[in-house]
């Protein structure tokens, strides 16, 4: 149940000052609107226009996760043999900085910053009713703040840290950070949130980031950078709460009627009913001229090709594998057994979609099962046992795959531990936006991806990885409004 969407709804009517496109030349007078801001009213409608930002970064058939998802080794490089990308080659690492996805998600990453600068700048002078309230809000908006920031960090490199409203000339005056600065501010950040943020929401409020929620993405931080004591106490914590649990099924993950519950913990909100905030993404996952019973409608050209490297991964009996591709689809009137799409995102058992912008299924930023397994990781990584907590919690997730457990007979060290968690990520969070960002913080992302690139179904090695490219380019639009490559410079090798 999605009931937080309700403010989303109100958000859409909320006049939000200053939150045009990063750096669009506007009045400066518009960044400093006193407007609004006064009673808790306005706070809670302004906190959901954070988290309406946040969604739309998820939506349309081409978005963040689409992106993500064909950058990584999932997806193939070419659709049907022929050179057609819908992202500007990012999946073929030929982008530059004139790609307008990059642009796209720069922009949208830095308006929920925006968003939340304007509340954190205003909240502490304004008297609430509910003194939680604001605590809860203040803690939201930082957590959002965070968020965006780890993205543009691990995504772009070091980035400029507005973390109050400037004017636009203000804005040009901050230089970029280095990446570690970035991720400080990150930390600091999701740090301040946790001591804000409630346990657990319920009734309309279900749906907003929680404590909990911040501290498996501060884990997720500790994670990236080869932090593991962190990591492990922030998600020992996590775990030790009790307020999470694995779902027994699978599907559970993903389907409508098991939304912000179980081991949901983060996730972007959709509803759907046509009451127009449905999401498209799901439609996309199939081809354009489909026709079955996945969805009452034909799919999207853009529809990724699931790769036969990934397909080919799945171990035998693995229960994920039909929740999240499917094959023997119907496109363009020929059976088509050989090829596989993205099956993850369209269990909608509550609202059945009649258009294509109408799936109400929510799309996952942090789920339970990370949590366990980056504590796994964790554990191994500082030191391997045979017997210990590691095995306990990577088994529970192969049990419920159907999968057999794992002893130290067949993984029996840290360096197969470490590979098993590599593989058990990969299917575990297939389509899942995770796997770039995990092949990146593993250090392996051009000998995996160089690999993959050189098989002859990826065009036999035409595209390669280079070093430079595990950050994204600086988009040139931002660079060409700073005018400035002392304060705002482009990534080596773009």
């Amino acid at each position: 149940m999605k009931k937080y969407i309700t403010l989303l709804l109100l958000a859409l009517a909320f006049g939000f000052a200053g939150c045009e496109d990063f750096l669009t030349v506007i009045p400066d007078s518009s960044y400093s609107s006193t407007a609004g801001y006064k009673t808790q009213a306005d706070f809670e409608q302004a906190i959901a226009a954070v988290y309406s930002q946040q969604q739309s970064l998820y939506n349309g058939n081409v978005n963040l996760l689409y992106m993500l998802t064909n950058r990584s080794d999932e997806t193939n490089v070419l659709i049907t043999g022929n050179n057609v990308g819908y992202i500007g080659g990012i999946e073929r690492f030929t982008d530059d900085a004139n790609n307008g996805t990059h642009a796209g998600n720069y922009a949208a990453f830095y308006k929920i910053i925006n968003r939340a600068n304007f509340i954190l700048d205003k909240i502490d002078n304004v008297t609430f009713t509910d003194a939680n309230a604001k605590n809860y809000i203040k803690g939201e908006a930082l957590a959002l703040r965070a968020y965006s920031y780890f993205n543009l960090g691990y995504m772009f490199g070091g980035v400029p840290l507005i973390r109050k409203v400037l004017t636009v000339n203000e804005t040009k005056e901050v230089p970029r950070s280095t990446q570690d600065e970035t991720f400080a501010a990150v930390e600091e950040d999701y740090t301040q949130a946790i001591s804000l943020l409630p346990a657990s929401w319920t009734g309309k409020n279900l749906g907003r980031v929680t404590k909990y929620a911040a501290m498996g993405m501060l884990g997720r931080l500790y994670m990236f950078q080869h932090q593991y004591a962190k990591a492990k106490t922030i998600l020992g914590q996590v775990i030790s709460s009790g307020a999470y649990k694995l779902e027994t099924d699978y599907k559970y993950c993903f389907n409508e009627s098991h939304e912000n519950m179980g081991e949901r913990m983060w996730e972007i909100q959709f509803m759907g009913g046509q009451l127009g905030e449905g999401q498209q993404f799901t439609t996309g996952c199939l081809p354009e001229p489909y026709s079955g019973t996945i969805q009452p409608f034909k799919g999207f050209s853009s529809a990724p090709f699931v790769s036969a490297d990934f397909t080919s991964a799945y171990e035998p009996g693995d229960l994920r594998k039909d929740i999240s591709v499917v094959t023997n689809v119907t496109w363009g009137g020929v059976l088509d057994t050989k090829s596989y799409f993205i099956r993850k995102f369209h269990w909608a058992d509550v609202n059945t979609p009649k258009v294509q912008n109408d799936w109400g299924v929510n799309l996952p930023l942090l789920r339970y099962t990370d949590v366990k397994l980056m504590f796994a990781e964790a554990l191994n990584e500082e030191a391997y046992s045979a017997t210990g907590d590691a095995f306990t919690y990577l088994n529970e997730v192969r049990s419920r795959a159907g999968l057999p457990a794992l002893t130290a007979a067949t993984v029996p060290d840290k360096e197969s531990f470490r590979n098993a968690i590599i593989k058990e990520r990969r299917i575990e969070f297939a389509f899942e936006g995770l796997r770039w960002m995990d092949l990146i913080r593993w250090g392996v992302a051009k000998t995996v991806m160089n690999k993959f690139l050189s098989n002859p179904s990826q065009d036999g090695g035409t595209y390669q990885m280079k070093d430079n490219q595990v950050l994204f380019p600086i988009p040139f639009d931002e660079l060409n409004r700073y005018q400035n490559d002392k304060i705002l410079w482009q990534n080596p090798g773009y």
